[in-house]
């Protein structure tokens, strides 16, 4: 019995296609992604308009909660974290903001 359950599965399996997308679906997809986009733009005046109305106002920017640090930062001459055995500013610290003065 489980033979034969298992010989309708695969014999089902087998027969079953995936349905391909035609070129016609992806293109109409792309043009309404463009669409949807296109009303996503902003001008000056909008934004000027959003600050007016207090939505950015230092208040605001305050209240914002900063990201809580799961491990200690890793300081300029510390060991790399990568284990390379470099400082930190030679290897993986390179190009940060902190470094760029040195």
């Amino acid at each position: 019995m489980i033979n034969q359950v298992n010989q309708d599965v695969v014999s089902l399996l087998m027969k079953g296609t995936i349905p391909a997308a035609s070129t016609d679906n992806v293109r109409e997809a792309q043009r309404r992604r463009q669409a949807d986009m296109s009303r996503l733009r902003t001008q000056k005046s909008d934004y000027d308009s959003y600050r007016s109305a207090g939505g950015g106002s230092p208040e605001q920017r305050q209240q914002q909660t900063a990201p809580v640090r799961v491990e200690k930062k890793v300081g300029r001459n510390d060991p790399c974290p990568c284990g390379s055995g470099k400082k930190y500013k030679h290897c993986h610290g390179r190009g940060t903001s902190d470094s760029a003065g040195a």
